[in-house]
């Protein structure tokens, strides 16, 4: 009779760790893992796995698994591929909770790579061990500063659970939040998926009371699954809203995939909408997923999922570009109501253009602080779903004097006051995006996100509308018991 599984939350929070594998050699996996977990601060016991030296970093290791005097939860198994069988029967023989199995050959290399990480999984779940992995990069869990990452990055901190299939795409996905300043919970490097899967992980990031975005990169999975997983997430009350690069957009990814991971996937070509308003966000392009997730993370989604957008634009081609992205982007440019335009052209020179997009024709040249008091005309008017302010906001103080950059710092601030008291989102696109300017820091400080990319901004923009679709729909065909609850 099978033992019953454990769950995910009792792998990711151990008392203890064991490292299978543990190195000397700085370049290795074993050594760099290690290093993390002692220096990360994971206040549970460390063991160190390895028969031929006795100590590393300065603690003392032990020849095998078996001779570990503690209870160990979690196992990570960095060995070769020939010594991984003989180490996980000793997981079992120790009692282990999870393994993370680190190394890589087998579904990925063919069918006998296949039968065997099959014939150990069944081992383990014949015990109630789970795994996580093969193939993998390791993991890392904020609550429990567990970090048993191989490599070496930044981990900034912030909202969002990180999911992937891949580990270089996940410090892809790290980099960018380093230089964004936008972080996460989590980072689970799933590699092929044999046990612990995409919506298994999707499921405890959603009952992670520190996560308020999943975001992830996998290589096979059905959108119905994903569907189902959303609907269960907003029926138990723990939605959290998911953005995931999807790949297999062509027969050449597809193949790829089955070399990189094993996994089965098929063609789902980029005119695929099969996940639109899902709750479940497929991003097209590896550099759109982390700007996604960060505008879902800090923003509220457009009211009803409304589609209506406000285009701010200090200049004619920056207005023009955005105006085509954000059509592209399934959203909506109206033309402003008579009213709106009559207080926007109060606020700008009679050479601006207030239809929408809005030209402010120089008005931030005088004073900078007009973004804001345009954006909150903008949201006022309720026919708007939304304001996107493109083109310089943060240079003006290099551009034409040190006397802006306080007028500057103020709009950022009242560009935060506005998106807390008419609760629309409020996204800003300006070539300054990766330079060190303090409005843009105040930017982020008030949960703004700016973005050096127009079609970036804009398929954040339109996230945030798929998400309020799903939302609004789920609210709708809620009976009126739970409707009330929420």
């Amino acid at each position: 009779m099978n033992k019953e599984l454990h769950s995910l939350e009792e792998v990711l929070q151990p008392r203890s760790v064991a490292i299978l594998g543990a190195s000397r050699s700085p370049q290795k996996w074993g050594h760099v893992a290690a290093r993390q977990l002692i220096e990360g601060g994971f206040a549970g016991e460390v063991y160190l796995i390895n028969p031929t030296v006795s100590e590393i970093l300065g603690r003392p290791t032990y020849p095998s698994l078996r001779d570990v005097p503690g209870q160990v939860d979690l196992a990570v198994i960095a060995t070769s591929f020939p010594h991984v069988p003989g180490s996980i029967e000793d997981c079992i023989a120790k009692g282990v909770k999870g393994i993370v199995l680190i190394t890589a050959g087998f579904s990925e290399t063919g069918p006998e790579g296949r039968a065997l990480e099959q014939d150990l999984v069944a081992r383990c779940r014949e015990h109630g061990i789970r795994i996580i992995g093969s193939n993998c990069m390791g993991l890392y869990v904020r609550r429990s500063k567990l970090n048993a990452l191989g490599m070496v990055f930044p981990l900034p901190e912030g909202p969002i659970g990180l999911v992937s299939q891949s580990g270089n795409l996940g410090m892809y996905f790290y980099a960018q939040a380093h230089l964004d300043g936008c972080g996460f919970t989590t980072f689970l490097s799933v590699g092929n998926s044999v046990d612990v899967s995409f919506p298994e992980c999707m499921q405890y990031l959603a009952d992670d009371p520190e996560t308020s975005v999943i975001a992830g990169y996998v290589e096979s999975i059905e959108e119905e699954t994903l569907r189902q997983v959303t609907r269960d997430m907003h029926a138990r009350g723990h939605y959290k809203p998911a953005v995931i690069l999807l790949s297999g957009a062509t027969e050449v990814g597809v193949r790829a995939s089955l070399a990189h991971t094993g996994s089965q996937a098929r063609v789902r070509p980029d005119s695929d909408t099969g996940l639109f308003a899902s709750g479940v966000v497929r991003v097209l392009r590896s550099d759109e997923l982390f700007p996604v997730a960060q505008a879902l993370a800090l923003q509220p989604t457009t009211p009803q999922g409304g589609r209506r957008i406000a285009i701010i634009g200090d200049g004619g081609g920056s207005s023009v570009a955005s105006g085509d992205a954000v059509i592209r982007a399934g959203l909506e440019v109206p033309v402003l109501k008579a009213e709106t335009q009559a207080a926007l052209r109060e606020l700008m020179p009679s050479r601006a253009t207030s239809t929408n997009p809005v030209d402010v024709a120089g008005a931030a040249d005088e004073d900078p602080l007009s973004f804001a008091h345009l954006a909150e005309v903008c949201v006022k008017d309720p026919d708007v779903d939304g304001v996107i302010i493109t083109g310089l906001f943060g240079g003006y103080r290099w551009l034409l004097s040190e006397d802006f950059g306080p007028r500057e710092e103020a709009a950022a601030r009242a560009l935060g006051d506005l998106v807390r008291q008419y609760g629309k989102p409020i996204l800003v696109q300006t070539i300054y995006a990766r330079h060190d300017i303090p409005a843009l820091r105040i930017l982020r400080g008030e949960g703004v996100p700016y973005y050096e990319s127009v079609e970036i901004t804009c398929r954040a923009m339109a996230a945030l509308s798929e998400v309020g679709q799903f939302l609004a729909k789920q609210e709708s065909t809620a009976p009126a018991s739970q409707a009330s609850i929420r």
